[in-house]
Order: structure tokens, then C-alpha cells, then sequence
């Protein structure tokens, strides 16, 4: 997600978190987080400035979540589950498969039981650890969806749940490591409609109501949507010349 667009966008929960708490990040997360900062807020940043320390933390609230407090990201997760209709479009067979920032493993789950071989991703540390807990037979791996650390078309199924929007360099790094006729599915992605522009399939399914949860959770996370569309496309592989 964007800058400006995760500002714009920043739950109720934003509040919960102070400055102190970027500095709790460890520090390669930090640094990553501050490098999406724009240069003329950083300097206001470092002067103080109360609006600007307001967006910033509106900006980060989701990697504090992830980073600080994994089991309020797994509280939202588990009231927002994934509508079962979308499986049904999934690839049968696929020898390989890779899911891309897996949380707490509200997709894992279902792609543990459908797949031999599945390879999960997740920077978070507290997230890989529930993941590790609960998914004995997933091999996680630490990493951002900018940087896999897999090689050029290793995967048949790339899959990734309420993640990834038009970033380029994200997007990039999904076709790298996708076989040539392999499958990149996205399940709740920001602007589904960039996708659609861009010659990606789309799957809307009516919204199932959400199953009961703690009062807190919309609180802190505003009203829940739970994932019940996806874009999907075949992955075209440029031929060298």
C-alpha cells in the first residue's frame, strides 16, 4: 500500500500506537517503514510536528500490528474469514506452491489441505511463530513481498490473501518467481480495479455475514469486510532473444 493511501485508509486503531512504538520495530522493518515516508515530512517528522507524526503512524499502523501485536492481526483475521466460493477457481494440481505475506495463516490453512508442497512468507516474526505453531508441515520463510528469495519461475500457484495493490515491484517479484503458464492469485487485493484495468480476471461473490467476534475488533479495526473477491492471471514469461 502507498504512502498516502495508508494514510488515508488507517483504522480506528491508529490511535493505540505512539512514536515509541517505531522504535520497538526491529530495525530493518523500521528502516523500510521510514524509507516509504516523503523527504519533506521526514525533516517535519524530525522537528515534532504533531500532523505529521499523525500520518506517520496512520501510515504504519499495519506493520505495527503485524510487527508488535500479531495476535490482534490473527483476532481480525479469524472474524474475517476467507468466503469459500473462492476456492473453487484455484488451480487442482500444482506441483509448487508459494503464498506470499501469509499472517497467521487464514489462507494457509486452506492451501495446506489442498497442496502437497506450500511455502509460506512472512516478514513478521510474531506471525511466522504462530504459523510455524499451528502449520507443522509449512516450510515459512522470512521475507517481503519486494525481496522472495525463490528462483525465477520456482512456482506453479502464487497466492497471496488482503495484501497486495498496484505496487509494481511487488508485482514484478510474483511474475519472477511464477512459471511460465503458472497462476497468480490475489484474493482481497487494494483496487481490485487497477487489476481489472491491467487485463487481470475478477471474481466478486456476494459478502457472507461476518460470524460473531469480540466487540473490540471493530472498534480498533472499523467495520470488518470479509475477503470475498479475487483477480487472478496466467503468468506470461518474456521468451529471451
Amino acid at each position: 500500500m502507498d504512502y498516502e493511501r495508508a494514510v488515508e485508509t488507517a483504522p480506528p486503531g491508529w490511535r493505540h500506537f505512539t512514536m515509541s512504538d517505531l522504535d520497538r520495530l526491529p530495525a530493518a522493518v523500521r528502516d523500510h517503514e521510514l524509507a516509504r515516508i516523503p523527504d519533506a515530512e521526514r525533516e517535519l517528522l524530525a522537528a515534532g510536528d504533531r500532523d505529521v507524526i499523525e500520518r506517520v503512524l496512520r501510515a504504519c499502523f499495519w506493520t505495527l500490528i503485524y510487527h508488535l501485536e500479531p495476535e490482534r492481526w490473527d483476532a481480525l483475521a479469524t472474524a474475517e474469514p476467507i468466503h469459500p466460493g473462492l476456492f473453487a477457481v484455484l488451480p487442482t494440481a500444482p506441483a509448487r506452491v508459494l503464498e506470499i505475506g501469509a499472517g497467521s495463516g487464514r489462507l494457509s490453512a486452506h492451501l495446506a489441505v489442498r497442496y502437497a508442497s506450500l511455502i509460506a512468507t512472512e516478514p513478521s516474526a510474531g506471525l511466522r511463530r504462530l504459523l510455524r505453531r499451528r502449520f507443522t508441515d509449512i516450510h515459512v520463510v522470512a521475507a517481503w513481498a519486494e525481496a522472495l528469495p525463490f528462483q525465477n519461475a520456482w512456482s506453479q500457484l502464487t497466492a497471496a490473501c488482503g495484501l497486495l495493490g498496484p505496487d509494481t515491484t511487488a508485482l514484478h517479484e510474483l511474475e519472477r518467481v511464477t512459471a511460465d503458464g503458472g497462476e497468480i492469485v490475489l484474493i482481497s487485493p487494494e483496487q481490485p480495479e487497477w487489476f481489472t484495468a491491467n487485463g487481470w480476471q475478477r471474481l466478486s461473490l456476494d459478502p457472507l455475514p461476518v460470524p460473531p467476534h469480540d466487540d473490540w475488533i471493530d472498534a480498533f479495526f472499523g467495520p470488518l469486510d470479509p475477503p470475498h473477491e479475487l483477480v487472478a492471471r496466467r503468468n506470461a514469461r518474456p521468451t529471451a532473444d
